[in-house]
């Protein structure tokens, strides 16, 4: 009766282990295959690229401008992204600015070259834009304009 008792402790050992190995595989391929996953680009495709971005400021009216890069592929739209932050924080030297969307503008809107904001005082502002193409290929982010009004 001895030797028979062995063999089901093994056996319950093996499922034991076999239980293990599988939920460790499992994990491993959820692992890998969790990462965002883009619409395909095809070869050679170039992203929407701002040549130029700047800003002139009267009084409280804030008046972005852009201007494309020649050659790059015409955007279906451009996002405007802000941080802002009130003058009495000091900003941390070498700390990042956390910009957040501030304003989506459609492809009919784009050939404007600007867009005008109203400024609220006592803040530090910055801003930056990224095109998108029809396609989903996003550019570069543009320059960051930093203004203290």
């Amino acid at each position: 009766m001895l030797p028979f008792c062995r063999h089901q402790n093994s056996i319950g050992r093996f499922r034991a282990r076999l239980a293990v190995a599988l939920a460790a595989l499992g994990l491993m391929g959820a692992i890998a295959a969790c990462g965002v996953k883009a619409p395909p680009v095809a070869p050679g495709a170039k992203p929407p690229i701002l040549a130029s971005f700047g800003h002139t400021l009267e009084n409280d009216l804030l008046t972005l401008r852009w201007t494309l890069a020649a050659g790059s592929s015409q955007p279906e739209s451009m996002t405007l992204y802000r941080a802002r932050s009130p003058l009495a924080e000091k900003p941390c030297e070498g700390c990042p600015l956390v910009f957040k969307p501030l304003q989506t503008i459609a492809a009919e809107d784009l050939d404007k070259g600007s867009l005008a904001l109203t400024l609220e005082p006592g803040f530090h502002y910055g801003f930056k834009m990224r095109a998108t193409a029809e396609n989903g290929l996003t550019g570069p982010d543009s320059q960051t304009i930093i203004i203290e009004y």
